[in-house]
This record gives C-alpha cells, sequence and structure tokens, in this order.
C-alpha cells in the first residue's frame, strides 16, 4: 500500500513542475498555450533514447546514446527549448488569443501524428522503453521508488523556490505588465514579443524537465501514453490551485492528481461498458473545471494582485505595530489650482 501511495504521489510531483511552466506560459503572460504537453513528451522520449543504447531490430529509434540520466535530461530540456523557439517564435509574433491557441494546438498534432507515424524516429506506435533504473543498479527495488519520489520532491522544491523568486522580480512583474495591457506596457518601453517569448521557453524548459523525471518513473513511452487533450487534465489543477500562484498551481496539481484522477479510478464499470469508468473520470474533471470557473475562478489560493504579483511584505517594525502602514511621507499632497488660473 505504501508503494502505491508513493507511486501516486511521485506523478503528482512530476506533474507539478510540468503546471508550474505551464502556468508562467499561461498564468503570467496570459498566453493559452495547447503545445505545452507536447514538450513534455518530447522531453520523455529524449531522455530515454539518450539512456538506453542502440536500438536492437525490430526496434527503430534515433540517436542510442548510453548517457549518464542527469546528462541526458540537461540534453532532452535543451532540445525542448530549442524546439519552442521555432514554435514560439511564430505563434507569439502576431498570434493572440484564440489564433495563438489554434496555432500550438495545430503543432502538437503535428508533432503528434509525426512521432506516431514516422517508426524510424520514436519507434512509431510502438514506442520506445528500456529506462528501469536511471542509478545504475546500486538500490534495491523498493528503496529505488522511495529515493526517485524523494528526488522528484527535491527538484519540484527548487523549481518552486526559482519560479516564486522569478514572479517576485522585475521580470515576474513585467510579464504581469504585458499580460494585463500590451499596449500600455510598450508605450512605457517594453518589448512585448522578447517578454513573452522568453516566459515561453522557461515554460518549455519546465515541461521538458518534468518529461524527464517521467522518463525514470515510467521506463517507457509511446503515442498512447501522451494523447494532446491531457493538457486540459493540467489545466484544471491550475484552476484549483489558483492561477498565477506558483504555491496554489503545487496544491492544485496534488488535488487534481490524486483526489480526481487516481480515485476516480476505483468507479465501477459494467462488463459490457468497459470504457464508462474512464469516461466518468473525464466528465467530473471537466465538471470540476465548470464548477471552478462557476464559483471561485480566481482558484483556492488566489494570485496577489500588487507591485510584483504577490503578497506585499512589511518590515519587521509592521508586524509588532498595530498601526497601518503609513503613505510615502516624500509624496506631497497635490493641491488644485484655481479654475480662473490667477493667483489670489
Amino acid at each position: 500500500m505504501l508503494q502505491y501511495w508513493t507511486a501516486i504521489l511521485t506523478e503528482a510531483t512530476i506533474f507539478g513542475v510540468l503546471a508550474l511552466g505551464i502556468d508562467m506560459i499561461w498564468g503570467w503572460s496570459g498566453d493559452f498555450d495547447l503545445s505545452a504537453y507536447a514538450y513534455f513528451a518530447l522531453g520523455v522520449y529524449m531522455t530515454i533514447i539518450m539512456t538506453v543504447g542502440k536500438a536492437k531490430a525490430p526496434v527503430e529509434y534515433v540517436l542510442g546514446w548510453r548517457l549518464p540520466y542527469l546528462l541526458a535530461v540537461v540534453i532532452a530540456v535543451v532540445v525542448v527549448v530549442a524546439f519552442a523557439s521555432i514554435i514560439g517564435a511564430i505563434a507569439l509574433r502576431n498570434l493572440r488569443d484564440v489564433y495563438f491557441s489554434i496555432t500550438t494546438l495545430g503543432a502538437v498534432w503535428a508533432i503528434y501524428y509525426l512521432v506516431e507515424n514516422f517508426t524510424p524516429l520514436f519507434n512509431g506506435y510502438n514506442g520506445v522503453f528500456g529506462l528501469f533504473d536511471p542509478m545504475g543498479g546500486k538500490l534495491s527495488y523498493n528503496a529505488y521508488h522511495y529515493y526517485f519520489f524523494a528526488f522528484c520532491l527535491l527538484v519540484l522544491f527548487l523549481v518552486y523556490l526559482l519560479v516564486q523568486r522569478l514572479s517576485r522580480s522585475p521580470f515576474g512583474r513585467m510579464v504581469r505588465a504585458v499580460r494585463d495591457d500590451e499596449r500600455a506596457a510598450a508605450v512605457f518601453g517594453r518589448n512585448v514579443f522578447w517578454t513573452k517569448y522568453r516566459t515561453y521557453l522557461c515554460g518549455a524548459g519546465l515541461a521538458g524537465l518534468s518529461g524527464g523525471l517521467f522518463a525514470a518513473y515510467i521506463g517507457a513511452f509511446n503515442p498512447l501514453d501522451w494523447k494532446p487533450t491531457e493538457i486540459f487534465v493540467l489545466y484544471a489543477a491550475i484552476l484549483v490551485g489558483g492561477r498565477g500562484n506558483p504555491r496554489g498551481v503545487v496544491l492544485g496539481s496534488f488535488i487534481v492528481y490524486v483526489g480526481f484522477v487516481e480515485m476516480t479510478r476505483y468507479i465501477p464499470s459494467p462488463a459490457a461498458r468497459p470504457e464508462l469508468g474512464p469516461a466518468l473520470r473525464q466528465i467530473l474533471i471537466g465538471l470540476l473545471i465548470i464548477l471552478m470557473l462557476k464559483f471561485r475562478p480566481s482558484g483556492l489560493l488566489p494570485e496577489r494582485l500588487g507591485t510584483d504579483g504577490t503578497k506585499v511584505r512589511r518590515s519587521w517594525r509592521t508586524w509588532f505595530s498595530r498601526s497601518k502602514i503609513l503613505p510615502d511621507p516624500r509624496q506631497d499632497d497635490v493641491v488644485a489650482e484655481p479654475a480662473s488660473g490667477v493667483e489670489s
């Protein structure tokens, strides 16, 4: 039972990293991206084919290296970011709102069918496999799962700290300014395209990183494992937790993947309709999105709008004082001039 829950929490942790990347693109810059799951899948594929060695007939795939796992993950992230730079340069240049989403959706479906039908790339329908022990056999089967769960938690914690730091930085404030009003940001000298482009590449890099973690978690991957519609489960997690708030995104990931995706596996299905259980799971997730948009659109931990999108920090003196924060005394009151313009 402990191994079962360890596996579930490991998966939720991995998708928490992916959700943080998607939230940077959607929650920060306001771009509803539908290609992030393709970057995740590309990270999985690249990590596996760079660690399992050369393909043996009838299996076919490119590269076939035997690199250390951590080095393979780093290279996979670089490849994903390079690939995302092409899609981002096309989609972000002159496209906004639904046109941006349609473009990214077309890109992910093109990648999906290419991987599925072009066998020499990633072995087509059958996919790639063989990454069962990235630690090189130094741990037992049970110990490996606990160790890998701790490793994924550490990665999620470090990614959360990085994203939270970026959220409070001048870069995070600039991205939110562009999201709220692109024209006003451009008037004040902000490069709208470059701001969104950098945010897009950061989100794609986190998607590739989560894919590298998932490769070690599952050990194999094929097109049946990454339907592009899975992206909506991640958006449901962001909506539940709180769009634009890294802490809320992590919370929403665990709530959705543990409370809705995994617990709904126990929904009984009649023998004549075995597909009813999985269908009900999708219905419940869709119902969750509708209810959150209706009653709590800002999520459980909403984004705190302020100078940096986070909670205003107070000095230690204010915590021991019951008085409210006073306005800056250096800001003088504006005195209205007489309407006639003549001095009295």
